[in-house]
């Protein structure tokens, strides 16, 4: 990759992420409205984004943020909505905003990184058929430590939002980061599927911070 196609691809990712970065509302209104109203507001997230998919794939709609090989695939913002729900409902409201500042944060640290250096499409390289591998390790090393400062940072945001403050404990929150790091280095599959990063990060590591709480 030569450096123009570098800087061109790091100003693609930066706009993709930029609207990545959105999912931030959903540990803002978690901070602000509680579990309740955020889990309405993500679910009526989810039903438009289902809507504006079908639309899309049938063809009345183009998305020029869609990757090129979400085309003729659900595209990744449906499963980020999706992983969204799925977290504010399961987790307790701190380990919920601490896996999507994961998730929001951690992921667009990857997706930046991994723009300028080679082979981090990984995901998209097994879609392909050709051969399994994880990150590079510089994505990886980068991605844990942004998902490290997101987890004190939620910490630190704890006691607004639980009655009961302590679960984001240094250990819970490194063993979420290491969770998060996992699920977007390292493509998991179900049935021969590649499972969406948007969803394997933010449930992978609120299960992990959950299970580590109760240690």
């Amino acid at each position: 990759m030569t450096r123009s196609e570098r800087r061109a691809s790091l100003a693609k990712e930066v706009r993709r992420k930029a609207i990545h970065l959105t999912g931030l509302s959903v540990p803002a209104s978690m901070l602000l409205f509680g579990k309740g109203a955020t889990a309405v507001y993500v679910a009526l997230a989810l039903l438009a984004a289902i809507v504006l998919e079908k639309r899309r794939l049938s063809g009345k709609v183009n998305l020029p943020a869609v990757r090129g090989h979400e085309e003729r695939r659900v595209a990744g913002y449906v499963y980020y909505i999706a992983g969204a729900l799925l977290t504010v409902l399961l987790f307790s409201p701190p380990v919920a905003v601490a896996a999507m500042m994961m998730l929001s944060l951690g992921d667009a640290a990857s997706g930046i990184i991994g723009s300028v250096v080679r082979g981090s499409a990984v995901r998209t390289r097994i879609m392909e058929g050709r051969s399994w591998r994880r990150k590079p390790f510089p994505v990886v090393a980068g991605t844990f430590a942004v998902c490290l400062l997101v987890g004190y940072l939620a910490s630190l945001l704890e006691a607004t939002i639980s009655p009961e403050p302590g679960v984001l404990s240094v250990h819970v929150f490194v063993v979420g980061a290491a969770a998060a790091t996992f699920a977007d280095a390292v493509p998991l599959n179900l049935r021969r599927r590649v499972i969406d990063d948007n969803l394997s990060i933010p449930l992978l590591s609120g299960s992990a911070m959950t299970l580590a709480a109760l240690l």
